[in-house]
């Protein structure tokens, strides 16, 4: 049995929402909670820090460290976060200088050569899926027998380094335990999702599938494929009746990507949350070309759902097609609409930024939000994330800022050919103004509120940062 110890760096909510940090959301690292649910169930003692969630420091971190005395420890990060993660390990190291750093998560597994020969701090490196690999890789260790034959690894011998051969997805999805939320300090009620991104507490969220079968150029699907693969009905009603039993969840959030593409398996999961009595909200994304079933949408809606996000990136047709959306403008309208039939909240997610954007492109992505029953929409700008089709290609189209910690969705890392930053800046200032500055959406987040009472001092804190972006001076993406 090893004694293994789980965090991710510090990066708190200022880093990474901004003048918004206020609504932002402190919800747990998946993937730490899939990783210590594995080992636990392979008899390995497992302390999870999730350090961002918490809101602590280094010195803080270091200190949890130093109470559980491992003798293994693991970090993920995500691009913006691979200096702290650095930083973290090389603190530790001082410390503990002969217990093994592994690294994982969508950065390492997006770039696991630069970050190798980048940081000497790491030991190893686990790269796509973890779960079965760092089971293995901690039982090696532990047995102090060599690595080198466990699949999906990377390793640093005598100041070489080495990579092992890849590992296949998991397929059967259903193999894996639940996420080991009994691991965290003080779940749920230190975790909370961003404003208005649920209707009660406490929450948490379901990562229900994996893999993304679509070829969207801003994306990075390194870590978990294109190969989709769901967990049955079943295991996902039966993870529901756990945190409602568990930990009194009121509401659930389903993140995968392709949440709506087995509409008989959105089916069983209505069905099975009707039968159960349980009486909980639940929201998901989902394509707007895999809606097209009011049927299915009041179902969903009678089940407790209350809000559907959706990618919809652009207004503009040959904007989509280059990003290799494989939507069009009429199926977001549809879906949209049909959702507000449904009785169903939309949420649109929105990129400034594309190739062959231009002024024109963003003023008709911000009529057509408008012209459609959204009743919310986040705008980024384009940051292409390593790993993705678009960091390859990012040169061919404009100029692009390779620093990974400004790749933090507040700083403009990619101007397209033909625009400027200030450009950028000022429209997506514009799409938040009139998008929300309308009676309607006004209206609606009232509604909102006298739901969550609650959350009048952190909805006046948004408002303020909401505020501050729009109309105050231009420092960085709101």
């Amino acid at each position: 049995m090893a004694s293994v110890f789980l965090a991710n760096a510090p990066y708190f909510l200022e880093e990474r929402y901004g003048k918004l940090a206020g609504a932002g959301s402190t919800l747990p690292h998946m993937g730490l909670l899939m990783l210590g649910a594995v080992l636990r169930s392979s008899g390995h003692r497992v302390r999870i820090v999730d350090t961002s969630a918490l809101g602590l420091t280094y010195e803080e971190t270091i200190e949890e460290i130093k109470k559980f005395r491992p003798d293994i420890i693991g970090l993920t990060a995500v691009t913006p976060s691979i200096d702290r993660t650095v930083k973290l390990a090389y603190m530790i190291k001082r410390i503990y200088p002969f217990v093994p750093i592994l690294i994982g998560g969508p950065h390492f597994t997006a770039v696991p050569d630069k970050t190798m020969k980048d940081y000497p701090v790491f030991d190893y490196g686990v790269i796509g899926e973890g779960e079965h690999t760092i089971v293995d890789l901690v039982e090696t260790l532990a047995s102090g027998r060599t690595p080198s034959i466990i699949p999906g690894i990377a390793i640093r011998e005598n100041g070489r380094i080495f990579f092992s051969q890849s590992r296949p997805p998991i397929t059967d999805m259903d193999s894996l335990p639940f996420p080991a939320w009994d691991l965290l300090d003080g779940f749920p009620h230190n975790y909370h999702p961003a404003l208005f991104k649920y209707k009660r507490l406490p929450s948490a969220y379901i990562i229900s599938s994996r893999g993304c079968p679509n070829k969207c150029i801003f994306c990075d699907t390194s870590v978990f494929s294109r190969r989709i693969r769901f967990h049955s009905p079943e295991y996902i009603l039966e993870l529901v009746d756990y945190l409602v039993k568990k930990f009194n969840i009121s509401e659930i959030i389903f993140e995968d990507d392709q949440f709506l593409l087995k509409k008989k398996r959105v089916e069983k999961i209505c069905e099975g949350i009707l039968r159960s009595k349980r009486n909980i909200a639940w929201s998901c994304s989902g394509r707007v070309n895999s809606v097209d079933d009011i049927g299915l949408l009041k179902l969903m809606k009678f089940s407790g759902c209350w809000q559907i996000n959706y990618g919809i990136e652009s207004g503009n047709q040959r904007i989509l097609d280059f990003a290799k959306k494989e939507i069009t403008i009429n199926q977001i309208e549809k879906a949209v609409r049909l959702t507000h039939k449904a009785g169903i909240l939309s949420k649109g997610y929105f990129i400034f930024g594309l190739p062959y954007e231009t002024e024109e492109t963003m003023k008709n992505t911000i009529g057509f939000a408008k012209s459609i029953p959204l009743d919310d929409m986040s705008i980024f700008m384009l940051t292409p994330f390593p790993g993705s089709e678009m960091y390859d290609i990012a040169e061919q189209h404009g100029r692009i800022d390779k620093d990974f910690e400004k790749m933090n969705l507040l700083d403009v890392v990619y101007v397209p050919n033909g625009l400027s930053k200030e450009i950028l800046f000022n429209y997506q200032r514009s799409f938040m103004k009139e998008f929300y500055l309308r009676p309607r959406i006004i209206g609606n987040y009232l509604k909102r509120l006298l739901v969550n009472p609650l959350n009048v001092f952190n909805m006046i804190k948004a408002f303020s940062g909401f505020l501050n972006s729009v109309f105050g001076k231009t420092t960085g993406i709101p």
